[in-house]
């Protein structure tokens, strides 16, 4: 069988294949053993009717025609059989050159090139911001709120610092009334009665505002709110005007003036516990200051993961930018087909299957994957990127790591449960904790080469067994699509 190969764009490879004159008349032969089996000859049994007796029946182009499919995989597997070639997803027939010899092209997707930059000169600041006085004594705060409890008065009597108010609240902010009535009348131009009526009812529960619960604290509320509501009552309704500072954190709400319609529904007394509990309501040994000090630990800690993460994720996009890739796209589309059903899971565990959300949406099913495409592309990207600076930094996996990671994890469960957890860590999530390794090593390797503290970290522990985890998308006995260029 003679096979030429051509490389394509997006990790294609054209084989232009053409079939052994003795394998083209096999294959006829049993194309005539299916047409008689098919369409029994009078005088023969099904399937025992000579082929010349078939072939002057049906013609030779109807043997052909019954041929051509079996002749297109045959020869398409012994064709990547003896080029050697390793394909990642179902083949695609391009057309047909020629019958007697025959000869046809297929379009092969096989594993995708990936060329990295020099990933080792991308650098990206650790950017950790120190943890204030400030910041320490919110956590405190956020920790004490945890334990409080809500004690009805023993009397009714006005707000005072420390309450808690249940309020029917109304915010209006400076410029949104105005649009909101201007907005209102235009379309009052236009309106029905009937759609007036509608509007009326839509209208009802804004302008009477919602429930809501405010901490009479003074560092909780906008300062105005605050000292406006200590010593109401029950029943009252006040209507406070603030101005919000220039350095609130919603940006588009700085310096704009804002008027809360309360209600006030009910009051609670917070009790709250003093300070010096708090060690041992958090299972702490140790006294205060001990304590206030492991929050500042924890709050560092959790800083320096979050400049870690963000120094990660710029670093990975940048890296992503600057690498070259040959991806083939059936490999892009699966993966838009597994996100589209990671997403069908995530609708089942509300009783709503993906059929009805397509429908609800008004898409097909290839439509809603060709949605996810973008998507697709990036994560693909990603984990080619990924995967290559792992074989390049030599990064592995050895079997002591794996079993310190199945102590870790087993610490986070009660004893009488870690026996079963052991032994499904072991077994099937054993290439799972080996993944959880691997990342935790590629992260460490890639903030160090991002913050400018790369050496040469090859790593010739020995790896998981090989194929552990791994997923073969593979399968060189898939028949080939017969495309609309099939000649």
């Amino acid at each position: 069988m003679k096979v030429t190969t051509e490389k394509l764009p997006k990790s294609l490879i054209a084989l232009q294949i053409e079939i052994d004159r003795d394998q083209f008349e096999r294959s006829l032969d049993q194309a005539a053993r299916r047409l008689s089996q098919k369409f029994p000859i009078q005088g023969f049994r099904p399937g025992k009717a000579p082929r010349f007796i078939i072939e002057r029946t049906f013609g030779r182009e109807a043997l052909i025609e019954e041929a051509t499919e079996e002749l297109i995989n045959t020869g398409y597997r012994k064709a990547i059989k003896q080029e050697n070639i390793e394909v990642v997803g179902p083949p695609n027939l391009d057309k047909i050159h020629s019958i007697e010899p025959f000869v046809f092209t297929v379009h092969v997707p096989v594993p995708p090139t990936v060329t990295l930059p020099d990933y080792q000169s991308i650098h990206v600041p650790l950017d950790v911001e120190p943890i204030t006085d400030e910041m320490v004594e919110a956590a405190l705060e956020q920790i004490r709120e945890k334990h409080l409890t809500l004690q009805e008065l023993d009397e009714p009597r006005p707000a005072q610092q420390g309450d808690q108010l249940q309020v029917r609240l109304k915010t209006v902010v400076e410029g949104e009334e105005e649009k909101k009535t201007e907005e209102q009348s235009e379309d009052t131009a236009d309106d029905s009665e009937t759609e007036a009526e509608v509007e009326t009812d839509q209208t009802d529960d804004e302008e009477a505002g919602s429930e809501e619960t405010l901490p009479l604290e003074p560092n909780r509320l906008v300062p105005e709110l605050y000292e406006g509501l200590i010593g109401a009552s029950v029943g009252e309704k006040k209507t406070i005007v603030a101005v919000l500072p220039e350095d609130h954190h919603e940006e588009s709400l700085r310096g704009k003036k804002i008027t809360f319609d309360v209600e006030i529904l009910d009051i609670k007394q917070r009790i709250v516990p003093a300070w010096e509990e708090l060690p041992a309501l958090e299972g702490f040994n140790g006294t205060f200051e001990e304590f206030r000090a492991h929050v500042r630990e924890n709050l560092a800690n959790q800083e320096r993961k979050r400049a870690e993460q963000e120094q990660l994720n710029a670093y990975i996009e940048r890296l992503v930018e600057q690498t070259t890739f040959d991806i083939p796209d059936v490999m892009i589309r699966d993966v838009a087909h597994s996100m589209l059903h990671e997403q069908e899971q995530q609708f089942a565990r509300y009783g709503i299957s993906l059929d009805q959300v397509l429908q609800y949406r008004g898409v097909t099913h290839d439509q809603a994957v060709e949605e996810l495409i973008p998507e697709a592309e990036k994560q693909v990207k990603v984990t080619l990127a990924l995967s290559e600076v792992i074989k390049q930094e030599g990064i592995t996996v050895s079997e002591d790591e794996i079993e310190a990671e199945i102590q870790t994890i087993l610490e986070s469960y009660d004893e009488n449960q870690r026996p079963q957890v052991e032994r499904t860590l072991r077994s099937q999530l054993r290439s799972s904790v080996a993944n959880v390794v691997l990342d935790k090593k590629l992260r460490a390797r890639l903030n160090a080469i991002a913050s400018g503290n790369s050496t040469d970290t090859s790593d010739s522990s020995p790896a998981a067994p090989d194929g552990e985890g791994a997923t073969d998308v593979t399968n060189s006995d898939e028949p080939v699509s017969r495309s609309s260029n099939e000649a």
